[in-house]
């Protein structure tokens, strides 16, 4: 059930296979992580799986030596909404390098300090954050313990019936909001 309040971050709701990554983030910043895409909506949409709502073909499988295509039917599809924020507390990473922790985390391996830096890139203030994210020079996340719901500016999901229900729980400025879906 969706309510107008606070999610907070819940480690028994994580994949197993990526916890140990997660704890890895959390014995860095305080916190256990909840992700969030930074960035023009053209631009990382894909990054938060809203797309998935309209996507039909899902990936495939081998079969008796052949590969097969995995297709939505209906009623199989997501119905995820897509919340936007101006501001949320946080520490930014660089999403195209988050994989070297996800990989050594899942690997048993150890993220050296050098490798840790080029995630967190501590450096960089916030204003240079934003600009590589809103020009594309780096894909970017926030890492955040908890989304307060309450402060999305906007809240796009994939049809009337989501956004009655949305509104009827006190969301306000709920658009439908359809995106092409990438081969």
């Amino acid at each position: 059930m969706v309510m107008n309040s606070t999610i907070r971050a819940d480690r028994t709701l994580s994949d197993p296979e990526f916890l140990p990554a997660y704890e890895w983030v959390e014995d860095r910043l305080g916190f256990f992580p909840l992700f969030t895409a930074v960035g023009a909506l053209d631009e990382i949409a894909w990054m938060t799986g809203y797309p998935d709502n309209w996507r039909v073909w899902t990936g495939g499988e081998c079969v008796e030596g052949k590969y097969r295509k995995i297709y939505r039917r209906k009623g199989e599809f997501p119905n995820l909404a897509l919340l936007s924020f101006d501001t949320l507390e946080g520490v930014f990473m660089d999403y195209d390098y988050w994989h070297i922790a996800i990989n050594a985390c899942m690997n048993g391996s150890t993220v050296i300090k050098k490798e840790e830096t080029w995630i967190f890139k501590p450096s960089w203030r916030k204003s240079r954050w934003l600009h590589a994210a809103l020009t594309g020079m780096h894909r970017v996340q926030l890492v955040t313990p908890d989304l307060p719901l309450v402060r999305a500016g906007k809240i796009r999901v994939r049809n009337r019936a989501t956004r009655r229900l949305l509104e009827a729980r006190g969301f306000k400025d709920v658009e439908i909001s359809r995106m092409r879906v990438n081969p």
